[in-house]
């Protein structure tokens, strides 16, 4: 009997480890989520301090974190197909920990743009490795509602991104400089991100309570051994897989990098949206904005997570595409309502609702991978749609906002409305391509699953 056929015997683990899993993975998430989206409560004392534009701080926000994301993910990816899950984990926590301490040493905006580096090659190692383990802790028809509990990690990140760095960033900045042993003297905005990277290098020994689990349904694919030589075996591997699905593919690629744009720009650009047009500090604007975000997120990837596994074990193997694109339909007047109008509480309450139905996104696209893609490339197949992903969600979506506020309406003032662009174009487009997808996502699973029995 060969190893692929023991490990679709073997039962998958209890529940409680399952769930347990999916916690700690989940509070790994939350922390890359922290340090990623803290700088976005810094940007008009880090532009103050180093003279850069807003369209330069898009460049630090997103684009010089995704590219690097993008990069460093797609090794990732080959490593957590061939070697320890945890291990990869351990270290990618290990080093954007530090990478985000490293911002608050930064003395010019070079210094910050190759510290943001660090974060970003940090962060690409979790998912690949976190969401590999869970396709084999959980069978197909509950792994939306643990991608779904996995991701919510990510709301709850940028939530208290805001929430609690808000408090952070107006309890610093009573205080124009501090002294801190071994570092010296350091401007208010510095210390914020030692105060929230390095706790992170110290949990991220957390990881080693977590089992390896038993990787299951294994093809006939042979990644060779060694390093250099599987990565690039493993990704032409990948890609001759892709060919033969071009639709499925295409269809979820597309669609998912035009939503991630519309979410990546967003969450760059909602505090400096609210300071500007309310005149709301940030301790207010971090309080009411990461309330409404861990809200919404929580609500919307409960329900999505469970909701979709429900239509899935129903039959209807193309759930994640056709219920986000659904979700992406009935969020786009909602976003243009938010971010257009003159009151900040229509505007949380909009971008709240715009959440329930967007926020998602990761636990939709990464089940329909995982469920499509053979165990051995999966995960070299969330690295690569990460890599595209990064580099137009991530990266794009904050320039590309203030690039339409700065090109077609009033500048930075306007803000509000590159990110009422952004919905009006994107959200409906994406809703389209993803429904195109459906038949295709239907096909690749069915010949999947053949091949697994």
């Amino acid at each position: 009997m060969t190893d692929a056929n023991n490990s679709q015997e073997t039962p998958y683990p209890p529940a409680a480890v399952g769930w347990y899993a999916t916690g700690i993975l989940a509070l790994l998430y939350w922390l890359s989520i922290l340090d990623r989206f803290i700088i976005a409560l810094l940007v008009d004392p880090i532009k103050r301090d180093m003279n850069i534009t807003d369209v330069q701080f898009g460049l630090l926000h997103g684009f010089a974190f995704a590219v690097t994301f993008a990069l460093f993910g797609i090794i990732a990816g080959a490593l957590a197909d061939r070697f320890s899950r945890r291990r990869v984990i351990f270290a990618a926590v290990m080093i954007w920990s530090l990478a985000t301490a490293a911002c608050g040493m930064a003395q010019h905006f070079w210094h910050l743009l190759l510290a943001r580096v660090g974060v970003g090659a940090g962060e690409a190692g979790l998912n690949p490795s976190a969401m590999s383990m869970l396709a084999d802790l959980f069978p197909k028809e509950r792994l939306t509602s643990a991608m779904a509990v996995y991701s919510m990690g990510a709301t709850v990140g940028s939530g208290t991104a805001y929430l609690f760095g808000g408090l952070i960033v107006a309890t610093v900045a009573t205080v124009d400089t501090y002294t801190l042993p071994f570092v010296g003297e350091m401007r208010s905005w510095q210390t914020v991100f030692f105060i929230v990277g390095i706790p992170g290098a110290l949990l991220s020994f957390i990881i080693f309570t977590l089992p390896e689990p038993i990787r299951r349904n294994r093809g006939e694919i042979d990644t060779g051994s060694g390093v250099l030589k599987p990565l690039l075996r493993s990704y032409g591997q990948l890609l001759r897989f892709m060919r033969t699905n071009k639709r499925f593919f295409a269809c979820h690629y597309a669609g998912f990098l035009l939503a991630g744009a519309v979410i990546g720009g967003g969450g760059a650009w909602y505090p400096a949206h609210m300071g500007r047009t309310f005149g709301w500090d940030a301790g207010q604007i971090g309080l009411s904005l990461g309330i409404s975000i861990v809200i919404a997120g929580i609500t919307g990837k409960l329900l999505t997570g469970f909701a979709v596994d429900r239509l899935f074990s129903r039959g209807w193997h193309d759930a994640q595409l056709r219920w986000y694109a659904g979700s992406l339909l009935i969020a786009t007047p909602i976003g243009i309502l938010a971010t257009t109008s003159a009151d900040p509480w229509v505007f949380l309450g909009g971008i709240c609702a715009f959440l329930i139905l967007l926020s998602p996104l990761p636990a939709c696209y990464a089940t329909a991978l995982n469920l499509v893609t053979p165990n051995e490339l999966r995960g070299v197949g969330v690295a690569f749609f990460s890599a595209t992903a990064g580099l137009i969600g991530v990266g794009g979506g904050p320039i590309l906002i203030a690039y339409l506020a700065e090109s077609l309406f009033g500048g930075p003032s306007d803000i509000g409305l590159g990110l009422a662009t952004m919905v009006g174009v994107c959200c409906p487009l994406a809703a389209a391509i993803l429904w195109a997808g459906c038949a295709g996502m239907r096909s690749a699973l069915a010949d999947t699953t053949a091949e697994g029995n």
